[in-house]
């Protein structure tokens, strides 16, 4: 199989690196609104990274671990729980294109070709311009696909033991990452099974994948084990057991999940598109080719995962992001056409398509920034251009309650300190990470599964008459506190309140509450 030229590796790398520094440039543009802060998931992730184990209630531990190494080195502003995820997309980046080189062939100008437009459309496509300004699952997941595919693409070429374990380490990585990289096994089975070469090593290469599988994956599942598998159940409920969608009909629903896959791959892909079906009319009709075995794997790829995402949209609708991985066989795909040598007109056409997107993916995460600069600081973009609005507000109001929350806690160190949703909870541990006060959920009842992995490691109370005796902080968005608190509290107290603008007509009204638990006869301890 050919390697990648050095010179075309540093070539590459200096892409990556301008990427990087693009991405960054942006996301300080969008930090220039100081009310912007971290997505709900990512502070949650962020109070995970503090207590590091072998598994969370809705997701496996990497990305977890990745926030802390990213902090560790950076710094805990939102910038730096950003940094390692950010930079994982260009290292995907780098990992499709050297895919895509060995995919070629041994024509050194075509794989050099096909390396840099698996990288350019890797890198200007909405994955890495919009979802790599995020802290998520995604950026370790696709990582791990990606590597996992070029181990399997080596299999399927030759086969080698270390090829096995090369795919058993990243199999496992990608699973502590995202649940969906156990769709990649459908592929691997798919590929080996029929492969044009003989095997090797008929046992005792899967057998050395599943080693370093299981390796991996014991401490992540004794975890769940413990805990009475949530992440499993999790990921059950939004997947095979979601309630069915009152919203459409099924084929409805599935419309909008295919306009939401175009969206996430790129929607300017049209215009190649369109340049092609023009084409096909100048040019008289040729016979339909057979598949290549290139083309047959990047179907295993791609088509197991869009399958089920298409049945899930079908049933009860699906998150768009969630096959996000078919995304690398798309790009491996359009890359290895558009090297072909006589595609000029379409390299062309793909060079515009790839501007186009870093255009448009650059603005749009500034539309914010430009409302401010052109119409002063309370200034904010239209509600469907405005990324950020549900990441707006919450530092700010957390900042404005924090003096009185820092005043009971001196006043009493034993008070406990709630939130009345997972929103709530993990903004809260994200904005008063100084404060010194660790956060409680609302336990939802001894017979009432855990919603969130606040419920699930940090319910509250524990001991109702003993925990009567501690005052209770309560930070909850809203005028009063849900009615079913009400019942098992002591009339509460406002301590202080705030609102904050979010979007346009949109705004966050957080309110801090001092109250005490009813003892068990109801009165006052």
């Amino acid at each position: 199989m050919n390697a990648m030229p050095r010179a075309l590796w540093s070539r590459l790398l200096a892409l990556v690196g301008a990427a990087l520094l693009l991405r960054l440039a942006v996301l300080h543009g969008v930090l220039l609104d100081p009310a912007i802060g971290l997505q709900v998931d990512e502070a949650q992730y962020w109070g995970w990274s503090r207590d590091l184990q072998w598994g969370y209630y809705s997701k496996p531990p990497v990305i977890a671990a990745l926030i802390a190494a990213s902090t560790a080195l950076f710094g805990d502003a939102v910038m730096g729980v950003k940094a390692l995820s950010m930079a994982l997309h260009g290292a995907t980046a780098l990992a499709l294109a050297s895919l895509a080189h060995t995919m070629a062939g041994d024509r050194p100008a075509r794989a050099a070709r096909a390396a840099w437009w698996a990288a350019l459309i890797a890198l200007s496509n909405p994955v890495a311009s919009l979802l790599g300004l995020a802290a998520t699952t995604d950026a370790p997941l696709l990582l791990c696909w990606t590597l996992a595919a070029a181990a399997l693409w080596r299999l399927q070429q030759q086969d080698r033991l270390r090829d096995w374990a090369w795919l058993g380490l990243w199999l496992g990585l990608g699973l502590l990452s995202k649940y969906t990289m156990a769709v990649l096994l459908v592929a691997v089975v798919g590929v080996v099974g029929t492969r044009p070469v003989a095997a090797r090593h008929p046992l005792g290469g899967p057998a050395l994948m599943l080693a370093v599988l299981a390796l991996l994956l014991v401490p992540h599942l004794a975890w769940n084990a413990a805990w009475g598998w949530p992440t499993w159940q999790h990921t059950a409920d939004i997947t095979l057991q979601a309630p069915r969608s009152a919203n459409g009909s099924g084929w409805a629903r599935l419309g909008e999940w295919v306009g939401g896959q175009w969206l996430l791959f790129g929607p300017l892909w049209a215009l190649l598109v369109l340049q092609r079906r023009v084409a096909a009319r100048a040019w008289p009709a040729r016979a339909v080719p057979t598949l290549t075995p290139a083309q047959r794997f990047l179907l295993w790829l791609a088509l197991p995962l869009l399958l089920i995402g298409a049945l899930q949209a079908v049933r009860a609708g699906a998150q768009i992001n969630w096959t996000a991985p078919a995304g690398q066989a798309l790009t491996l795909a359009l890359a290895l056409w558009l090297s072909a040598p006589r595609r000029r007109l379409a390299r062309q056409t793909a060079a515009v398509v790839v501007a186009l997107h870093l255009l448009v993916l650059t603005a749009l995460p500034l539309a914010g920034t430009l409302a401010r600069a052109l119409g002063g600081p309370q200034a904010m973009p239209p509600r469907a251009l405005d990324l950020w609005a549900r990441m707006r507000g919450w530092n700010s109001a957390f900042a404005t309650l924090e003096a009185a929350a820092r005043a009971q806690r001196d006043a009493d160190p034993h008070t406990r300190l709630l939130g009345t949703s997972r929103t709530v909870i993990a903004h809260g541990q994200y904005a008063w990470r100084g404060l010194g006060l660790p956060w409680h959920a609302w336990q939802p009842g001894p017979t009432r599964r855990a919603t969130d992995h606040y419920q699930l490691t940090a319910a509250w109370p524990v001991d109702p008459a003993a925990d009567a005796a501690r005052p209770l902080l309560i930070v909850g968005e809203g005028d009063a506190l849900p009615a079913d608190w009400l019942e098992r509290l002591e009339p509460p107290v406002r301590l202080g309140e705030c609102r904050q603008p979010q979007a346009r007509g949109q705004a966050l009204h957080l309110v801090l509450w001092r109250t005490r638990l009813r003892t068990p006869g109801g009165h006052t301890p």
